[in-house]
């Protein structure tokens, strides 16, 4: 159902990204929820507008160097990843525009895709599309956790995040995911996203674990992070991007 959703639009480079498999693994009807949310969303401007209205008061607010424009995408065109003199602040940037997303605030903007973002010195300039997902209650504050206890060495809280999330038997698939060694130059690869992403649904699936309907709207965050990182190629330091984008909520 979310691929009759992107099929045709600017967004169906996703389908070469998610497997369609990767859905089956969900309960249907959480699904079901899932992408109806994230359609409606798309299609009421006023709710678009406010979202985005309210992450840019956040980023304001926050010290990090981003700022949604307006011109961002016409820069971006402009200046692709792979070429930028600045893509390793622009890298760096977006990592932190991620986990900012995930702590500050219920309401994230899904779009980090490349032609929407772009770096003029250290300064992440960030146009992102109408897609957004307000998190669930039960959902958001255990994927703070989950994030907060790896990169902070908190091993209590990275297992009761697990646990909250029914990820238990994925354990060792999530921690390769995040990045193997100090998280200090991590490369990122569309292509190992979606074998480690998909395995870990599988684990969780085979283990009889229902997942939540989350993990849609947290798959296509995600994809488009992995899309515009591997475009802008090298290594990056998510444990800093970590702490500055946590921090900055």
């Amino acid at each position: 159902m979310i691929w009759s959703l992107l099929r045709g639009t600017e967004w169906s480079m996703l389908l070469d990204v998610v497997s369609p498999s990767f859905f089956d693994v969900l309960p249907a009807g959480r699904v079901a929820r899932a992408v109806k949310d994230l359609a409606r969303g798309t299609r009421s401007a006023s709710r678009a507008r406010e979202a985005r209205e309210a992450r840019a008061a956040l980023l304001r607010a926050s010290g990090l160097s981003i700022v949604v424009d307006a011109d961002a995408r016409a820069l971006a065109k402009a200046t692709p990843p792979g070429s930028d003199p600045d893509r390793q602040a622009r890298g760096q940037r977006l990592l932190e525009l991620y986990f900012h997303q995930l702590y500050a605030g219920e309401v994230t903007l899904l779009d980090l895709r490349p032609e929407r973002a772009v770096a003029l010195g250290e300064t992440l300039r960030w146009d992102p599309g109408a897609l957004h997902v307000r998190w669930a209650a039960d959902f958001l504050p255990a994927m703070r956790d989950l994030y907060a206890g790896f990169y902070r060495d908190d091993e209590a809280r990275f297992q009761l995040a697990l646990e909250a999330l029914d990820l238990v038997a994925a354990e060792d698939v999530f921690r390769r995911q995040f990045g193997e060694g100090d998280q200090r130059a991590v490369r990122f690869e569309v292509a190992a996203f979606r074998s480690t992403f998909h395995e870990a649904f599988l684990r969780c699936k085979e283990a009889g674990q229902q997942l939540h309907g989350d993990f849609v709207a947290l798959g296509v965050y995600l994809a488009t992070l992995y899309l515009h990182l591997e475009a802008l190629g090298g290594t990056f330091d998510v444990r800093d991007a970590f702490e500055r984008g946590s921090a900055g909520a």
